[in-house]
Order: C-alpha cells, then sequence, then structure tokens
C-alpha cells in the first residue's frame, strides 16, 4: 500500500510543478501536503466526512483528488479552476478559503451542526496564531467537540519565516513527540491496572512529568487530546496515525511537520519565493522578467526615508516581502515589525507607536486590512492618530480572485472619519506622497498601491493634498481619474476623439479632501461628468464627488465608472479590467452609452 501511495505523491509532485509553472500560484505549501493530503484521501471519506483548508493555498493536491484532476490544469485562468476552495466550484468544497482563519471556526459550525460526522481542519502553523483560530479553538476545547480533528501542519512557515510565540511553541511540540509515544503507552498502562491506589498515583506522576518535560500539556489543559509525527512527509509514519485519530472521540489535535517545498530543489532552498510563486522555468527555478511593481518603488523610498528619520516604523502582517519590505527589514530589523497573520494587532500595535511620538506604517493588503475594520474606528479615527496605512493589492489583483480583490478599502477608508486618502496615479506621485506622509500629523493617512506596473507623465506637477491636476484639456467632456484609471483613460484618449468625444482629463490622486475648489468653480462647463475609479461603486470615490455636490447645491449628473459587483472573479488583471468594462474597448462602448445613450 505504502508503496503505491508513494508513487501516486510522485505524480501529483509533478503535476503541480508542471502546472505552477505555467500558471503561478502557491507551489511551495502544495509540495508540502501532498503525503498529508493522499494519507487523508486513503484513511477518510471526502465525499461523506467534511474537510476544510485553513487557508486553500494548501489544497490544491485535494483538488486534484477530488473531482478536478483533469482540470487542474485550469487553475487560476479565466474561466479555470479557482485558486483556492470555494462551494460554488465544488461539492467537495465545503467552506470559502481565501484568508487565514476561517476553517476553524466554519469546523466549529459544521461539527455542531453535523454531530454523526467527523469534520477535518487542516490548518497552516502560521494561521493557528491567528485570533480567529485562537477564539475557535477556545470553545471547541469548552465544548469538547468530539467529531472535530484539527490537523496542524507545520512547515515553520507563513509565507515568509513564522513569528511569534506559538511557532516556538510548536517547535518544542514536535521536538517532544518520542515523549508522547511514550506516554501513549504509559496510558494503556495504567488504564489495565486494577488498583485504584497504585493507578491514581501512576497517573498524577503521570500528569506531573507531562507538565514538566512537555509543553502539549497546555492544549490538553484545554480539552483536547493531542498527537504528533514528526515526519509528516512519510507515508509510514503518518498513515497509521491517521487511522489511530480517525476512531477516537476527541477534540484532536495532530500535529505533523512538513517540508515545504518538497521535492522540488528550489522551492526547498527558497521556500518564502515559491510560496506564491509567477510562471516560472522549471529547470532554473527562475521567474520570467517583470516590469518595475509600485511594491517596489514603495521599498525602495521607505528605505530612503527611514534612513533619515529614525522615528519611522514599518508594520505588516506576514507580508514583508509582499509589500516591499524586505530591503527595509535587513537594514533596519528593528523597526521592521512582522506580526504574523493578525492584521487587527498590527493596527493596535502602531496606534501605541503612534501615541508615543513614533512615525508607525501599516503596509497590508487591501483585501487584509477589511479584517480590522473594528481597530481602525477605535483605535485609530476616534484618538485621530497619525498612523500611516499603505494598502497594497488595491484594485483588482488578478489570479487569486474574488477573496483577494481590493475592492471595498476605498469605501470603508472614506467612510471612517478623520482619514486622509490618497491614490497615487502615478509612480511619482506615490513617492511624492510618501514625501509628504513622513510629516503628516493631521490625523491617520492613506495610500492605496494597485498591483501594477509603474506609470509616469512627463512634466507632472508635484502632489498636493487636496489639489487634482488637469492632464489634458478639451471641452464637453470631463473625466475624474484616480489611481491606476488615469493610465487607463490616457490609453484611450486618441481613440475618444476621433469618435468625437473630446475631454478634460483630470488626474485626482487625493480622494480625501476632494478638490472643493475644483468642483465648485469648473465642473459646470461641462456636459457629460465621469469619474473612474478601480473600486466597488458603493460608497465611492463618485459618491463622495455626488454628495458635495448635493450638499452645495450643484445639480450636475456624475458617471460613476467603478465595479458594479464587489466579486470579482479570477483571471489575468488586464482581462478582467476589460471584462469589467474598465479598460480598453470595453470602457469606450461603456462611455458612449452614457453620451449618446444605452444600447438595447
Amino acid at each position: 500500500m505504502s508503496m503505491e501511495l508513494t508513487e501516486k505523491c510522485k505524480e501529483i509532485r509533478k503535476q503541480l510543478i508542471e502546472v505552477v509553472s505555467k500558471n503561478g500560484g502557491h507551489l511551495g505549501p502544495n509540495l508540502g501536503v501532498v503525503e498529508l493530503t493522499v494519507c487523508l484521501n486513503e484513511v477518510f471519506n471526502f465525499k461523506e466526512d467534511i474537510v476544510l483548508f485553513d487557508v486553500g493555498h494548501q489544497a490544491y493536491v485535494y483538488k486534484i483528488l477530488t473531482d478536478r484532476d483533469d482540470k487542474f490544469h485550469t487553475i487560476r485562468t479565466r474561466g479555470g479552476l479557482s485558486p483556492f476552495l470555494d462551494p460554488s466550484e465544488s461539492t467537495y468544497d465545503h467552506f470559502i478559503s481565501g484568508h487565514a482563519g476561517t476553517a476553524l471556526a466554519a469546523g466549529v459550525g459544521f461539527a455542531t451542526a453535523n454531530p454523526d460526522k467527523k469534520v477535518v481542519v487542516i490548518v497552516g502553523d502560521a494561521s493557528i496564531s491567528n485570533g480567529h483560530s485562537l477564539e475557535a479553538l477556545n470553545y471547541i476545547g469548552y465544548k469538547k467537540l468530539d467529531n472535530i480533528l484539527v490537523i496542524v501542519n507545520d512547515n515553520d512557515m507563513s509565507i515568509g519565516e513564522n513569528v511569534g510565540f506559538i511557532s516556538k511553541f510548536l517547535k518544542r511540540v514536535i521536538s517532544s513527540g518520542k515523549y508522547q509515544n511514550f506516554r501513549e503507552d504509559v496510558k494503556t498502562f495504567i488504564n489495565k491496572i486494577k488498583a485504584n491506589r497504585l493507578k491514581n498515583t501512576l497517573e498524577r506522576m503521570e500528569r506531573s512529568l507531562k507538565g514538566y518535560v512537555t509543553p502539549f500539556y497546555a492544549l490538553e489543559s484545554l480539552g483536547f487530546r493531542f498527537f504528533s509525527v514528526s515526519e509528516g512527509n512519510n507515508i509510514e509514519k503518518l498513515l497509521p496515525m491517521l487511522r489511530k485519530t480517525k476512531d477516537l472521540k476527541g477534540p484532536i489535535i495532530l500535529l505533523v511537520k512538513t517540508e515545504k517545498g518538497k521535492g522540488y530543489c528550489f522551492a526547498e532552498e527558497n521556500k518564502e519565493k515559491f510560496h506564491g510563486i509567477a510562471p516560472f522555468n522549471i529547470e532554473t527555478g527562475n521567474t520570467y522578467k517583470s516590469s518595475v511593481s509600485y511594491s517596489e518603488i514603495f521599498g525602495n523610498k521607505i528605505l530612503d526615508l527611514a534612513r533619515e528619520d529614525t522615528e519611522i516604523y514599518t508594520l505588516s502582517a506576514a507580508m514583508i516581502k509582499g509589500t516591499g519590505l524586505d530591503k527595509f527589514s535587513k537594514e533596519f530589523p528593528d523597526r521592521c515589525i512582522d506580526t504574523g497573520i493578525a492584521e487587527g494587532f498590527a493596527v493596535t500595535f502602531a496606534a501605541g507607536l503612534a501615541r508615543s511620538q513614533k512615525k508607525p506604517y501599516v503596509c497590508i493588503y487591501s483585501t487584509f486590512i477589511q479584517r480590522a475594520i473594528s481597530q481602525l474606528i477605535h483605535d485609530i479615527s476616534i484618538q485621530n492618530l497619525p498612523v500611516r496605512f499603505i494598502i497594497d493589492r488595491s484594485g483588482i489583483v488578478g489570479e487569486d480572485g474574488k477573496t483577494h480583490n481590493g475592492i471595498y478599502d476605498l469605501s470603508f477608508f472614506l467612510t471612517i472619519q478623520n482619514f486622509t486618502v490618497l491614490c497615487p496615479t502615478t509612480a511619482k506621485e506615490l513617492e511624492e506622497a510618501l514625501e509628504l506622509s513622513k510629516d503628516f500629523n493631521s490625523g491617520p493617512l492613506v495610500i492605496r498601491i494597485p498591483r501594477d506596473s509603474v506609470f509616469n507623465i512627463e512634466d507632472d506637477k508635484p502632489l498636493e493634498i487636496g489639489k487634482w491636476k488637469e492632464i489634458k484639456k478639451g471641452s464637453k467632456n470631463l473625466f475624474i481619474a484616480t489611481g491606476t484609471m488615469l493610465k487607463i483613460i490616457l490609453e484611450i484618449h486618441e481613440e475618444l476623439k476621433n469618435r468625437g468625444i473630446d475631454a478634460t482629463i483630470v488626474s485626482a490622486a487625493s480622494v480625501k479632501p476632494l478638490d472643493e475648489n475644483y468642483l465648485l468653480n469648473y465642473i459646470k462647463e461641462y456636459d457629460n461628468i465621469f469619474v473612474l475609479e478601480e473600486n466597488y461603486v458603493k460608497n465611492s470615490f463618485a459618491t463622495s464627488i455626488l454628495e458635495f455636490l448635493n450638499d452645495n447645491g450643484i445639480n450636475k449628473l456624475i458617471h460613476r465608472i467603478a465595479l458594479d459587483s464587489a466579486i470579482i472573479p479570477h483571471g489575468k488583471r488586464d482581462e478582467l479590467l476589460a471584462e469589467e468594462r474598465l479598460k480598453g474597448e470595453s470602457l469606450i462602448e461603456r462611455i458612449e452609452e452614457f453620451i449618446y445613450g444605452r444600447k438595447k
């Protein structure tokens, strides 16, 4: 049996490497869980048992083993398989799995509603430290939900290297695995003893020894039974333990030590790079050359500023490299803080720094800052603290799909009082925004960064908060563009003129505050006013302009060019923008419909 499963693992690894090399994706985490997922499939019934992953970037093997093997080559492509688990894709997927911290909490719901079924939750060692996960563990132990098996996949990594006490705790736990096996034998022996006094004495000795030499006593004190496998990529060690835990009443925690990137030398050597990677050359492990990103521009500029100002601190939630802070972390390790997957904590941590007269920059992807809205309101807004928020991956992100698009942050930052919001339209404006941010003390400041290659305009005027800039002067039609949409509207400017649509194009990096002077004194001369943004249309930049005009008694129709849906599928960024009528010919047609009347 083990030889057959070993061969199956080999085939799956080959398939993973080939597909991800073409489509990009989360290679390292999936290579690490091949044996674990194959053995789970052998022991449990994926059709009957409820299997949840936290997060879905370690579930590619699960997709292959369920009903999507023949479609796996389409993963992350438009119309193909989702990058994460999604109930709308397969009946095997019980819960969506884009963000860390959801599976254990959802597992409580499934276990409570389905007491006759086994609920298996596979949690990464980084996401187990997420507050949402810890709250669920607390409840599971309290209620003693005996049909839950929690498998903690310990590979020492989140995206980068794990941080925090829990990571160190898990290392101690896995090192005590031999004692755990010995202890199980001791418990079996104790249970066979008839004499109560001797049995009680031995149980007290066993508990004392357990508390002294092993850290997993804390878990058992919370109501869990604990087991571990120190060689989680070894089928002969893993399979018997899974069979054992399947038949036991829980709740049970099984810690499995795996190697991220297992079976592909480049992924083993550079675990962070191959966590989530763009298409690459299998023979060399190198990704194909790409243009400079806004994250790189930010990373270089914030490093320059920190060299001049020792009060600058940066914080990120397991996204140091992704947000462009790699160089900063190496040069200023004491001022670059990785909180792990704990966005709310990162925001309040920054609030404490700001109250202590430091200059914190919280650098988080748009989709993840959603997890800290309470802290943004309670800890930052109410105290009006000068915390700088660098919101990376704002707008459509592309292949990571519906759980990762950054299309809500602008809406809630516009809503929360005291925040100033900037959406730079060029790389130069991003650098200028960062220069302004260094000594900005009027409250919290947001700078949005898209997942896009950099763009610049020749002879562009400097960025000013509360001021917009006319880039092109025309008549009748006015386009107010923020963020990436300036580049996009300029790309079609000549074609619009060819079709009889003359226009003024305004660059609006300052989203909050608005350029009130421009709105009061200049927009009345235009017949058609368009506001363009890469954000969900509800409570958007355009909405704030509409409210301002209404409050000032200006009766002008505003055409909103934004995302009509907040659920955008996965695919290449450019094709999604075109599909959503925010780019190219589809955008031209959308503009024509507004001007000349809607097509029937």
